[in-house]
């Protein structure tokens, strides 16, 4: 995924077209009344010819029209989440309406926080969302279930929604790099002048502005930190965050230093643009968590090359309560087929930015690109028809 595509994101105008159908004309001409013929001579009447019998007719009565068959979802209500991220809305809404095409009456995705869902979804008070980023969620659905065994025993992950949609890493201003020449974390943490230029509430310590609370890439940051002992060095600043983002971009515009965790796809990106006004900050791969070492195809926007950003690209999928799949065969097949390009979910995400954020307008967008997307979107109703 290369960071001119992201780029683009910002410049992009989604404009919705109204065609108006024009009415053909629909008035009738009267045809004249035929003139009277001339009378003829009169000819002596035939006697009539003896009808031929006719043919008895087959019964005409239309037979019985069949009854439509039953949608597999009919009677059954499907419970859904959402994770708390604004952008994470319209994919969700898309799996809503899917599914009420297949007959379910489906609940309005519910906010909630990953560290929350994972153990609602295992023990049945949700059915399903589509927010999950295994490798960072994958540490919370392998979590202890209070009943024994782990919430993995009892919900999974399904399809593959948008394959290796998400990339993930920290940001921080070209200007920074500059200065101080380091090309990896571990550079700028061995620098103690670099360190003072991060610190923000003067603790000592370089300040990454992170994730909220209860999120998994919270998780991997911290655990980065303390597998490579910087924790006397760097500290994660959690908190909401956009809010976070937006001390970072006013940061930014003042000439200040940028050390921000971001993720694509995401309007982030268009105003703090990786390889114009930022850069991927890089770790050495020994550093990385076990899994996360893998490479971010970011071109030239990145402090290294290769460039491991402390995150693997991630999947982006829908996790699914076990027991709601198996009672509900549609619904899985239909969730095993869906995909989304992540191109559709970061313009929408610059729409969301740019005010289009409330529930209706997102859900309006999701009907959008269903209506736009038949072609690929019917094999997969005719599948989950045939599943169930």
């Amino acid at each position: 995924m290369h960071t001119g595509r992201w780029r683009a994101l910002i410049a992009l105008l989604v404009t919705f077209g109204l065609f108006a159908a024009a009415c053909g004309d629909d008035s009738s001409t009267t045809e004249a009344a035929p003139e009277p013929a001339e009378p003829e001579a009169a000819e002596p009447e035939a006697a009539p010819e003896p009808a031929e019998p006719e043919a008895a007719e087959p019964d005409a009565s239309p037979e019985p029209a069949e009854p439509e068959a039953a949608l597999p979802g009919e009677g059954v209500t499907v419970t859904m989440a959402r994770g708390n991220w604004i952008e994470t809305n319209f994919q969700n809404y898309v799996v809503q309406q899917l599914l009420q095409e297949l007959g379910y009456e489906v609940t309005d995705p519910e906010e909630i926080t990953p560290a929350t869902f994972y153990p609602a979804v295992a023990q049945g008070d949700y059915d399903l969302w589509a927010s999950s980023w295994p490798l960072n969620h994958t540490p919370l659905l392998e979590g202890e279930s209070p009943d024994g065994g782990t919430f993995g025993d009892k919900a999974r992950y399904i399809g593959t929604m948008m394959a290796s949609g998400a990339l993930q890493g920290l940001l921080v201003d070209i200007a920074s790099v500059e200065q101080f020449g380091f090309q990896t974390l571990e550079e700028l943490l061995d620098n103690a002048d670099a360190i003072a230029h991060f610190d923000s509430d003067g603790d000592g310590k370089a300040d990454i502005n992170g994730c909220d609370d209860g999120w998994g890439c919270q998780k991997v940051i911290n655990d980065t930190i303390s597998q490579n002992g910087w924790d006397d060095r760097v500290a994660q600043v959690s908190a909401t965050h956009s809010a976070l983002f937006a001390e970072s971009e006013a940061s930014f515009r003042e000439g200040g230093p940028v050390l921000q965790y971001v993720w694509t796809p995401t309007a982030f990106v268009g105003k703090l643009v990786p390889g114009r006004d930022v850069l991927w900050l890089a770790i050495e791969p020994a550093h990385a968590l076990e899994g996360q070492d893998g490479v971010s195809n970011v071109g030239d926007a990145c402090t290294n090359d290769p460039c491991t950003t402390m995150f693997t690209p991630s999947d982006i999928v829908v996790t699914a309560n076990n027991e709601f799949l198996a009672a509900n065969p549609a619904a899985a097949s239909l969730l095993e087929n869906f995909e989304l390009d992540p191109l559709a979910v970061a313009v929408q995400a610059v729409a969301i930015d740019a005010g289009a954020n409330s529930n209706e307008e997102i859900a309006a967008a999701a009907a959008d690109w269903i209506a736009g997307n038949r072609d690929i979107i019917d094999p997969w109703i005719e599948a989950a028809l045939a599943a169930g």
